[in-house]
């Protein structure tokens, strides 16, 4: 992407080594580190609920649709109140948004852990959940991200968002996995009560962060301006608005197919929970490796094409996984996709924040949740068409659609190019 209007270090040339070694000095930096390790324990207790509770769903139900529903719900927060969020992590401290957020989650948990436990609970229960749940990680991303990046420094960003991104690839590994695992075990109370543990162990090591925020607002909250201020800001960068594209094709075409995996592994595979898990666990080790990869050697004249091409190697395998009979290939499959996957999760929130001065960038993140917060007209579509023609029909067609999307905007924003 290039855009005449942005600062000139976001596609500067640097010394090959300047990664490598923004990303050693990182790994050294235990502030980093506290926050590396909440991303990664959120990460992978999302996905560990997100695959426990939709096996669970579905085998509550038998239906696709209730699946895609429950999902719907998680991914709904992010739509109506990212914007906000991105508001509310200017006007708090960034470190008291996220501990506020893992709070919060540590106790839904451990209520619908126990909910599960004494046999009372049901699917509006585990909606309920999810909702929270949509709700913490809308707050939590942009606080989060914006702590990375004061963290690092304007020099190291690129380096910090890719090992975050390693690091929250990483979670699709062991998450899902485990997830389908504890379920099948031990129950999904088992799942919920891990998660607990883990959210309160991160509340801990949070607390250790040393961080002095910078300087907050004061006076009135202008929410509404302030919000259509961003808006406008970001309309006026081109670059900022092809990342803002691509993020809704992605969220509305393409993470919504990890709905369907527990419907196809139960229909199509007739596996069980922990294989189902695997499945996801794929996609997530490619993209771990592709996101490593990228920390290590590319450069900022690379970033645009990882966020460009990266989807369309990943809707491709999706395509490939729809029409794959076989598990085996199906890992496969995902697996690399998950490469593809790891070029736009990492440079989504990179991209950005280089483009946006430091005085505007809680609410570009705000608006870049937003984006995100399409997902959940992608969830309601792929159940609508799982429901109608099957899950397998359903990610054949969200695939193609994502990139004919992914077309359109590179003809009608040729700067994605």
């Amino acid at each position: 992407m290039t855009d005449n209007s942005n600062p000139p270090s976001v596609s500067a040339p640097q010394p090959k080594n300047r990664q490598r070694d923004a990303s050693r000095h990182l790994v050294a930096d235990s502030n980093f580190r506290r926050l590396w390790w909440v991303g990664w324990s959120n990460e992978t207790m999302r996905w560990l609920e997100i695959v426990a509770t939709s096996v669970f769903v579905f085998e509550l139900t038998g239906s696709a649709l209730a699946v895609a529903l429950v999902n719907l719900v998680r991914m709904a927060p992010t739509i109506f109140v990212g914007v906000f969020a991105g508001e509310l992590a200017e006007r708090v401290s960034r470190k008291t948004l996220v501990m506020a957020s893992l709070a919060l989650s540590c106790g839904t948990s451990i209520v619908l852990g126990t909910l599960v436990l004494v046999g009372v609970v049901a699917v509006w229960h585990i909606a309920v959940g999810g909702l929270i749940s949509g709700l913490v990680f809308t707050v939590e991303f942009p606080g989060r991200r914006n702590l990375i990046g004061e963290i690092a420094g304007s020099d190291r960003v690129g380096a910090a968002m890719a090992l975050d991104s390693v690091s929250r690839n990483s979670t699709r590994v062991f998450g899902p996995a485990l997830g389908g695992l504890l379920l099948q075990q031990v129950g999904l109370e088992g799942a919920y009560y891990l998660a607990a543990l883990f959210y309160a162990i991160s509340f801990v090591i949070l607390g250790g962060l040393v961080y002095r925020p910078p300087r907050l607002p004061k006076g009135r909250w202008k929410v509404f301006s302030n919000i259509v201020e961003g808006m406008r800001y970001v309309r006026s960068r081109r670059t900022i608005v092809g990342v803002l594209v691509i993020t809704v094709v992605m969220n509305v075409w393409g993470f919504v197919y990890a709905t369907m995996v527990p419907v196809i592994g139960k229909e199509e595979y007739h596996v069980d929970a922990f294989s189902i898990g695997l499945l996801l666990s794929a996609e997530g080790l490619g993209a771990m490796i592709g996101a490593l990869t990228i920390a290590l050697y590319a450069q900022p004249r690379h970033f645009a094409k990882l966020y460009l091409y990266g989807p369309v190697l990943f809707l491709t395998g999706l395509i490939g996984f729809a029409i794959s009979n076989s598990f085996l290939v199906s890992l496969a499959i995902l697996f690399v996709g998950g490469i593809g996957m790891a070029g736009f999760n990492t440079m989504q929130g990179t991209i950005p924040f280089l483009a946006a001065p430091p005085e505007i960038r809680g609410r570009v993140m705000g608006v870049l949740s937003m984006a995100i917060g399409t997902g959940p007209i992608g969830i309601l579509h792929v159940g609508l068409l799982a429901h109608w023609l099957g899950a397998p029909a359903a990610v054949m067609i969200i695939a193609v659609e994502g990139l004919v999307a992914i077309i359109a905007t590179v003809i009608l924003l040729p700067e994605v190019r």
